[in-house]
């Protein structure tokens, strides 16, 4: 069969359910995007600069299973970076491809713009190698072999890859052997799966104290409902990082709120520290998700599940697929189901009548709290934003798109593009702050100039109030410049005709909600809060921060 090595990366694409790439035209990526241009089945869609791109290709990801980018050579490649090494931190798996020079120049060591100068094409790949699981540099001779084992480690690793296409090769024919099908995850070892679920099968019907600890593997595995089957046929309580919020329904019966070690609740932080046996998925115990590695986690009951392998008791089980291990479980037990487990029961604080007081932190937060509804997709940057809202029990169905291993700032605005087009059926918002809104803020243009209809919540207190914790409160490197946010939508498009507010008390939050719900066009809406307002838990974050970082050499110290 014949195609064009252009057609045959975009077929590829498509196997794995993309439909939209992100990217910025460049010279030598130009090529493929034309192809793109005359092809119904793929949208580019332009965005402001590389780096938004990758954030929202992260953001698609996160929703579709997979996303893409196209820069070009050089200058797009490393601009692009940081939001790749994000997508490989936070487990997204993420096609990047650039268009690169001319195959015959990068061969001769050509003097090029978008590059050094110096003939040297192998720095751009030698940068990316160190954030992605697979590479390449297409060629008429390995085009067949190499974009399916490069996409197809992206599917099955979860983690970020790199295609260098030179522009003159993309209309370029090739042979391949039969139709593109979607790549498939490794299938586990027969007889180490066996060997493996009698043994965690054992060990499970001998703890007492048996938890289920999990973590961002379980969503992209899509392994929700067996991992919840497997808790309630053997009463197993569950938990999850900060960093899987919302992975397990909030409603489950046995779930006990999330761990943050020391600053979970009370009773999951001591049921953690006395457990017999954690079933730990793909568990990573980061400074940032751990309230600073202040977990109690007993080494000897740990249950170590990775994505294709287990290991518990110094004992490894290679080949062994996370998803046919649980179904194994589930199969393999013919004794009673567990008796039901109790639902967390969900106080609500009376909220207060709206009026013409002040907005502060804590109405705001839990105004949301009644707002936010099942199947929402909210988009939450770290600082106040995260931490609000990895406090709050949320309904069924509500998907949190975060980054809060990595932590770029501003990666939250450009990933509401990508998942607003990864499902455009359900509603979709952002909450930001204004110190990371700045640094993306011009992808406002992007979403207005594709109509979508996110509602956009910009934080202002003025200012880096997470870093004013840590450290310097008064210092002039926590400020950022007064904008006049609530006017910027309109300046970044002016056709578009998007509904902005700036809202300073309760009853002006009340009336820009009821307006922003009717989902007409995009709802941009400022909110003015007191500048070292923050939700409780975050303050005692920065203060463990603060010591981490700074130790004897303290500026507190000395102040």
């Amino acid at each position: 069969m014949k195609i064009t090595i252009g057609q045959f990366l975009l077929q590829q694409l498509r196997a794995l359910n993309i439909e939209h790439i992100y990217g910025v035209p460049g010279d030598y990526n130009l090529a493929l995007l034309e192809m793109i241009e005359h092809d119904d089945s793929v949208q580019f869609v332009g965005n402001c600069n590389e780096l938004n791109a990758s954030y929202a290709a992260d953001g698609y990801a996160r929703l579709n299973g997979a996303g893409a980018l196209i820069t070009t050579y050089g200058v797009g490649d490393l601009a692009a970076l940081s939001g790749i090494a994000g997508a490989y931190a936070e487990s997204s798996p993420v096609i990047c491809l650039a268009g690169t020079p001319p195959l015959h120049a990068m061969k001769d060591h050509a003097l090029l713009h978008h590059s050094l100068a110096d003939g040297n094409f192998d720095n751009v790949m030698n940068c990316f190698k160190q954030f992605t699981v697979a590479q390449a540099l297409i060629t008429p001779e390995n085009a067949a072999r190499e974009i399916p084992r490069v996409i197809a480690a992206a599917w099955t690793e979860k983690k970020p890859v790199y295609l260098q296409l030179p522009s003159d090769i993309c209309e370029v024919q090739i042979d391949i052997a039969e139709p593109v099908a979607p790549p498939q995850l490794p299938a586990s070892d027969a007889h180490n799966l066996q060997l493996a679920a009698k043994a965690l099968l054992q060990r499970l019907r001998a703890a007492k104290y048996p938890l289920m600890l999990v973590d961002q593997m379980v969503d992209r595995y899509q392994l929700q409902q067996l991992t919840i089957a497997v808790a309630q046929r053997f009463g197993i309580a569950l938990t999850n990082m900060p960093t899987a919020k919302c992975i397990i329904p909030e409603t489950t019966a046995g779930w006990m709120g999330g761990y943050s070690g020391n600053l979970s609740r009370p009773e999951l932080f001591e049921l953690m520290a006395k457990s017999d046996c954690v079933l730990s998925f793909g568990v990573r115990l980061v400074d940032s998700t751990t309230g600073y590695f202040s977990h109690q986690i007993p080494a000897a009951a740990q249950i170590d599940i990775q994505p294709y392998s287990l290991k518990f008791d110094n004992t490894a089980y290679p080949a062994v697929a996370t998803a046919d291990l649980l179904q194994a479980l589930l199969d393999a037990d013919e004794g009673p189901h567990a008796a039901p487990m109790a639902v967390l029961p969900n106080p609500h604080a009376q909220l207060a009548a709206p009026g013409d007081a002040p907005l502060d932190q804590a109405y705001f937060w839990q105004r949301m709290s009644r707002f936010i509804r099942e199947d929402d997709v909210l988009v939450v940057e770290n600082g106040t934003s995260g931490a609000a809202v990895g406090g709050m029990r949320m309904p069924d169905g509500v998907k949190v798109v975060n980054q809060p291993i990595w932590g770029s700032i501003g990666y939250t605005l450009p990933a509401l593009l990508g998942t607003l087009m990864a499902a455009p059926q359900r509603r979709h918002m952002l909450f930001i702050g204004d110190g990371s809104f700045q640094l993306t803020a011009q992808e406002v243009s992007t979403l207005l100039r594709y109509e979508q209809k996110p509602i956009i919540f910009l934080i202002n207190n003025d200012g880096y109030t997470i870093e004013r914790y840590i450290l310097g409160e008064n210092s002039s490197y926590n400020d950022i410049g007064p904008w006049d946010y609530a006017k910027l939508p309109a300046v970044l498009n002016t056709q578009a005709r998007p509904f902005c507010a700036a809202v300073e008390t309760s009853q002006q939050l009340e009336l820009a909600l009821e307006h922003a719900s009717r989902q007409e066009t995009l709802a941009f809406i400022e909110v003015k809060l007191p500048m070292m307002d923050t939700p409780p838990v975050m303050k005692e974050f920065c203060n463990r921060c603060n010591s981490f970082n700074f130790g004897l050499t303290n500026p507190r110290r000395s102040a």
